[in-house]
């Protein structure tokens, strides 16, 4: 447009020269000057009368022919073709039929009809740049397409999850394989990156899979994932998950998971594994040779020197202790014996949170419980053993169910004392093996049961056998009466085993002569 205006000028101000001279300093063709020298004569214009109009006026009004004045077509509703599109099996030549058919005669033809709906297309694409700022945010996903494990006993290949998470500024990629997407996984890879890239961000981006996001709604938003939020305020950070059905607001990892699957996945295609272990081994040679390649687009800079320049200074430190997983259930609520439940065993709380909303937390080795709103735990326990059994702490109790304890506990001893020898024996090898009462009572407990199930004669045979082997555990002389093997002699030499310490019930070989 704007060498159709200076050669306006030229040809109205310096008409004088020639043809070819103008085309000469314009720099368009001779004919294109005579074109345009006979379109100003026949509108009798003067360089006083065009020099104030926009550059478009000067097409539209020198170069636009009578058909096209006068033609006006029937403008489509675009939005509504755009949306059509969409669904299966419309294509633009069917939705122009559509509209030919409306319009009528002033429909236009499919080829203007496919170019302003291009247009409207084009203007929808628009896209903004963001610019991240360095040490802000840290994006994450996991990679749709999958790397894959073989099992050496069957053979077979099983398909591992892929993460990825990619620092906004530098655009380093950090690269691990998990068993799944699951809430531990998740959380471990979380920490992994943290400790590869060396610092925590201001802001964490993941997708919203249900290891990072609740749920999300209209009037509240997204609902970030109890254990997920744990992690982000041990860490000091925060959790900004991406629009719902908006890739391009983790536009860096959606660059980072096409990369990880071309080099974690495409380059390691014909090795074979055997754990995870070896192919997380294998992509971390991989992140370092991605990490470390040159970048035309930044003056052949590598991620790991963006990295320097950029993120490393701006990245918090990492904590002193590394985060702990540990599963969660939330508002539960304490029932009237003031126990809580975990994989069939019982955990006591202190009986004035009955009926109360509690939370608990499983980890490793313990059983925490915690108040909604508390952040030091109520009640905290070795994890126990899954029999259906109970771990009750005394102060726990009111004070008249700690006496009702100590009454059933002094009943418990002085029915292991009338049972016979071999019963009290078995609950003083309990005692020393495990040191701690309660258990030795609940062991007593299951031993009573199993006494009036099969007779005291035959429990006192199974306590020997088991204090002779030795295993000292309910389970073992319940095993040892359902298979009717309390009496069935030990390998090896007989002289040798233990013998069961005297008692006036008890006959020694003598008797036996």
């Amino acid at each position: 447009m704007l060498e159709i205006k200076e050669l306006c000028r030229t040809i109205l101000v310096r008409h004088s020269l020639s043809n070819r001279a103008i085309a000469h300093i314009t720099g368009v063709s001779h004919n294109t000057v005579q074109r345009y020298r006979d379109l100003l004569l026949e509108s009798n214009l003067q360089w006083e009368d065009i020099e104030h109009w926009e550059l478009n006026d000067f097409d539209r009004r020198l170069n636009a022919s009578p058909s096209s004045l006068g033609r006006h077509f029937a403008e489509p509703d675009f939005s509504y073709i755009h949306d059509e599109r969409r669904k299966v099996g419309v294509t633009l030549l069917l939705l122009h039929e559509e509209y030919a058919k409306n319009a009528g005669s002033a429909a236009m033809s499919e080829t203007e009809f496919r170019r302003r709906y291009h247009k409207y297309a084009k203007k929808l694409g628009i896209v903004m740049r963001q610019a991240h700022r360095p040490g802000e945010n840290l994006f994450l996903d996991f990679s749709g397409k999958r790397p894959s494990i073989l099992d050496p006993e069957t053979g077979l290949k099983r398909e591992v999850e892929l993460f990825v998470a990619v620092l906004g500024a530098s655009r380093k990629t950090f690269m691990f394989a998990t068993e799944s997407q699951g809430m531990a996984d998740w959380c471990e890879a979380n920490v992994r990156a943290f400790e590869y890239f060396g610092g925590v961000t201001l802001a964490l981006v993941p997708d919203n899979h249900k290891a990072a996001v609740d749920k999300i709604s209209r009037t509240e938003g997204h609902q970030i994932n109890f254990v997920y939020a744990l992690l982000a305020r041990h860490y000091n950070t925060f959790v900004l998950p991406t629009r719902a059905r908006k890739p391009k607001d983790k536009a860096p990892v959606e660059t980072g998971v096409k990369l990880a699957q071309r080099w974690g996945i495409a380059r390691l295609r014909n090795r074979i594994f055997t754990s995870i272990g070896e192919l997380n081994a294998a992509l971390a040679e991989m992140t370092e040779e991605l990490n470390a390649r040159p970048m035309r687009k930044y003056r052949n800079k590598s991620r790991n020197d963006l990295f320097q320049e950029l993120d490393r200074p701006a990245l918090q430190p990492l904590p002193q202790y590394r985060y702990e997983y540990a599963e969660w259930r939330l508002n539960v609520v304490v029932p009237m014996d003031y126990h809580v439940h975990w994989q069939n065993h019982y955990y006591s709380v202190p009986y004035r949170y009955m009926g109360d909303k509690v939370r608990v937390r499983i980890s490793s080795s313990t059983v925490e419980v915690y108040t909604v709103n508390g952040s030091s735990p109520i009640a905290s326990h070795p994890i126990g053993v899954s029999d259906g059994s109970c771990t009750t702490l005394k102060e726990h109790q009111p004070s008249a169910h700690q006496a009702y304890s100590e009454e059933k506990n002094a009943e418990m001893l002085a029915w292991a004392h009338r049972a016979g020898a071999s019963v009290e024996a078995f609950a003083q090898h309990h005692q020393e093996k495990h040191r701690r009462p309660a258990l030795t009572i609940q062991a007593l407990r299951g031993l009573r049961k199993l006494e009036s199930q099969y007779g005291q004669d035959r429990l006192n045979a199974a306590c020997r056998r088991a204090i002779s082997i030795p295993l000292i555990s309910v389970t073992s002389i319940r095993s040892m009466l359902s298979r009717r093997m309390e009496n069935t002699p030990l390998r090896g030499n007989a002289t040798n085993s233990p013998s069961p310490p005297p008692h006036k019930n008890v006959r020694g070989p003598e008797s036996y002569q």
